[in-house]
C-alpha cells in the first residue's frame, strides 16, 4: 500500500514535470517516458508501471494534441513530421509511422531550402501537413 501511494505521488509529479509546457499533450513519447521513470524509481516491471499509469488515467484522462485539418474537415489528432533519418533509424521509424505515431517526410524534394518554412505536424488521419500548428525555418 505504501508503494502504491508513492507511485501515485510520483505519477502526479512526473506529469506536472513533463507536461509543464503543454498540459494538454501527453503523447506516446511522454507516456512511455513516465513509465520508464516509474520503473527506475521503484524497481517495478514495465508491465506494473503500465498498469499504475493506466489506472492513473482512468481518473485523469490522457490528452493528446489536436488541431483542425481542412482536408478531413474535422478536429484530428496531430502527429510530428520527421524530416530525414539515418539508415539505422529508418526501420524503427517506419514501424512507428505504420502505427500512426509520426510521418516521415521525404528529403528528396526541393521543399527544404533556405527561407522555406516546413510544417512540424500533420494530420494523423490523412497525413496532410498542418503548418498552422508549427513550422521550422
Amino acid at each position: 500500500m505504501r508503494q502504491k501511494v508513492g507511485i501515485t505521488r510520483a505519477l502526479i509529479d512526473l506529469h506536472r514535470y513533463y507536461l509543464q509546457n503543454n498540459k494538454f499533450d501527453e503523447g506516446d513519447l511522454i507516456y512511455y517516458r513516465i513509465n520508464y521513470r516509474l520503473v527506475a524509481l521503484f524497481g517495478i516491471t514495465k508491465e506494473e508501471a503500465q498498469r499504475f499509469h493506466a489506472a492513473y488515467h482512468s481518473e485523469i484522462p490522457r490528452t493528446i494534441a489536436e488541431g483542425y485539418c481542412h482536408i478531413c474537415d474535422a478536429v484530428v489528432k496531430i502527429i510530428p513530421i520527421l524530416y530525414g533519418s539515418s539508415e539505422r533509424e529508418r526501420e524503427l521509424l517506419e514501424m512507428a509511422q505504420n502505427e500512426g505515431k509520426l510521418i516521415i517526410a521525404s528529403l528528396d524534394s526541393n521543399a527544404i531550402k533556405e527561407g522555406v518554412k516546413i510544417p512540424l505536424y500533420g494530420c494523423k488521419n490523412c497525413k496532410a501537413a498542418l503548418p498552422r500548428y508549427g513550422t521550422m525555418p
